[in-house]
């Protein structure tokens, strides 16, 4: 063999290792081998992406935290695991797919508020429930009649110019306000009663007239005691911050 072909030959086995070495290098890189070895991976995904994030922490044994974006909360694991813990610890045993699952939080909250002078009555029914706005709604919320004649009971929630029996809002919000507006009747002696229906026993719900000389926690309290001479507006605030 002539020197020249055999400084080509040497050349090509070069080469050739060179191209293994970065091949192989490239596999275990993409952790093709892992399997074969002892040591796994773990791939996670959010679904929707929109819906959190995963944290993944650990090796052999692996702790996932599926973090919830706003309005959103975490339902539970799917792919190679099932599960609804959350954390969840896994210890690998092959190469593993997991989806964390997020589905919109719905924090629905159902408040059935009644107004008495003893002689009229006016039912009233407002919160926050899934498919509301924070205006009217023709399919969720209900205008009130006209005003009765003078001397008779009557109570309703202002909203954007109309008057209503039922006034629901968007569940996703942090901070909503109700103007209930009350004209009392022959007698100024009231009671406002109520019971509330949720899901969700976090934040607050405070009614109060404009100099908070009347106010009323609705979640520790189910009535109050007034006394009413001319029409009062009372705010009512849904506050989920501490």
């Amino acid at each position: 063999m002539s020197r020249n072909r055999f400084k080509t030959y040497k050349l090509r086995i070069l080469s050739a290792l060179v191209v293994a070495f970065i091949v192989t290098t490239f596999l275990f890189g993409c952790n093709i081998f892992n399997e074969s070895d002892g040591a796994f991976i773990i791939v996670t995904s959010s679904l929707p992406t929109t819906g959190g994030t995963v944290v993944t922490t650990g090796s052999s044994t692996v702790e996932l935290l599926a973090l919830a974006n706003q309005n959103w909360s975490f339902s539970h694991w799917s792919g190679d695991v099932e599960s609804t813990e959350n954390p969840l610890q896994i210890t690998l045993t092959k190469n593993t797919l997991v989806n964390a699952n997020f589905i919109l939080a719905s924090d629905e909250t159902r408040i059935n508020l009644r107004v008495t002078d003893g002689r009229f009555i006016t039912d009233l029914k407002f919160g926050k429930v899934p498919g509301a706005t924070d205006g009217f709604d023709s399919f969720i919320d209900l205008e009130a009649p006209p005003a009765p004649p003078d001397g008779v009971l009557f109570a309703w929630f202002q909203t954007e110019g109309k008057r209503l029996l039922h006034d629901y809002r968007n569940p996703y919000g942090a901070y909503r306000e109700w103007s209930l507006i009350i004209t009392p009747g022959a007698s100024s002696s009231l009671e406002i009663s109520w019971d509330i229906e949720s899901n969700n026993s976090a934040g607050s719900w405070l009614l109060s007239n404009p100099d908070e000389s009347i106010q009323a926690d609705l979640i520790s309290a189910n009535s109050l005691s007034l006394q009413l001479e001319v029409p009062e507006i009372f705010t009512i605030v849904y506050n989920s911050l501490p």
